[in-house]
């Protein structure tokens, strides 16, 4: 019966944004037997395991700003809280507060905070497009890695930003954009249901300049992403085992996850980085 409902909630997990991260965290913590970021892999090299290689997409995109020593950061849409922990670990700022909308990713993370008994990290759900939490000219840091083409309104987004940035103040944003025409039918459907809204290259960078925000970096690292992504089958093969049956549909639903995101990076998607001041 446990094996059916966990089938079930993979099926569901590609209609509904909540189900698709709910499930996620349970599967990638039985790929890595530990809870892994909820963002994409980038290759350095063919021997890094699923969370090593999430780390150096960390660590590559964090590189593309200024030192984080006894800054005060906030991440926008953290998810379950891994990779904030593993910022304050890794680059030392005074403090760091994660966000996300989802209350299941912000419950984990405030649960592995209390078992790794981590001070200096907040946790909160708040939205990325409102901000509540905070004042105005409060941060020092801004980082958003692959959460912003959830959001419906980018452009208010931006304009949070602004407003709690401090002046001079650096932002991050990693986020995928599309490279091809908006959907129709059944397509802008799905979209609208996972709640997906890419922007192109152009579109981000007028909408940037709008919200008074200098870029001062930019990059694509779609082939190394999907370079990253290339590795999935020694990660199966690396894969905590239990029971058969519910092996094979873990498995199912890596493969599946894994080479959708190899074909949309390689037809219709680019992951882009945006780094600048305020």
């Amino acid at each position: 019966m446990n094996l059916i409902i966990r089938a079930f909630k993979m099926i569901r997990s590609g209609i509904s944004t909540d189900h698709y991260y709910n499930v996620m965290n349970h599967a990638l913590k039985r790929l890595a037997d530990e809870y892994t970021m909820l963002h994409y892999p980038f290759h350095i090299n063919e021997t890094d395991t699923f969370l090593q290689a999430q780390k150096n997409l960390t660590d590559h995109c964090l590189s593309r700003i200024d030192s984080l020593n006894n800054k005060n950061i906030l991440e926008i849409g953290c998810g379950n809280g891994v990779q904030t922990m593993y910022i304050l670990n890794k680059y030392k700022p005074e403090s760091i507060t994660g966000i996300d909308l989802n209350e299941e990713n912000i419950r984990i993370a405030n649960k592995e905070k209390s078992r790794k008994e981590i001070k200096n990290v907040h946790f909160l759900v708040d939205d990325a497009q409102q901000l509540t939490n905070f004042k105005e000219n409060s941060i020092d840091v801004i980082i958003n890695i692959e959460s912003a083409f959830h959001y419906p309104d980018k452009p208010l987004f931006l304009k949070q930003l602004f407003r709690v940035l401090k002046p001079g103040g650096h932002f991050l944003i990693a986020d995928i954009l599309t490279i091809r025409r908006k959907k129709r039918g059944l397509g802008k459907r799905w979209k609208k249901k996972m709640v997906l809204h890419h922007w192109d290259q152009q579109k981000y960078e007028d909408e940037l300049a709008a919200a008074n925000l200098t870029v001062i970096r930019n990059e694509d690292i779609t082939n190394r992403v999907i370079e990253g992504f290339g590795n999935y089958k020694r990660w199966l093969k690396q894969m905590k085992k239990g029971n058969f049956l519910e092996d094979q549909f873990y498995k199912l639903f890596y493969i599946i996850n894994a080479k959708l995101n190899i074909f949309l990076l390689r037809t219709k998607r680019q992951y882009y980085i945006f780094s600048g001041t305020k």
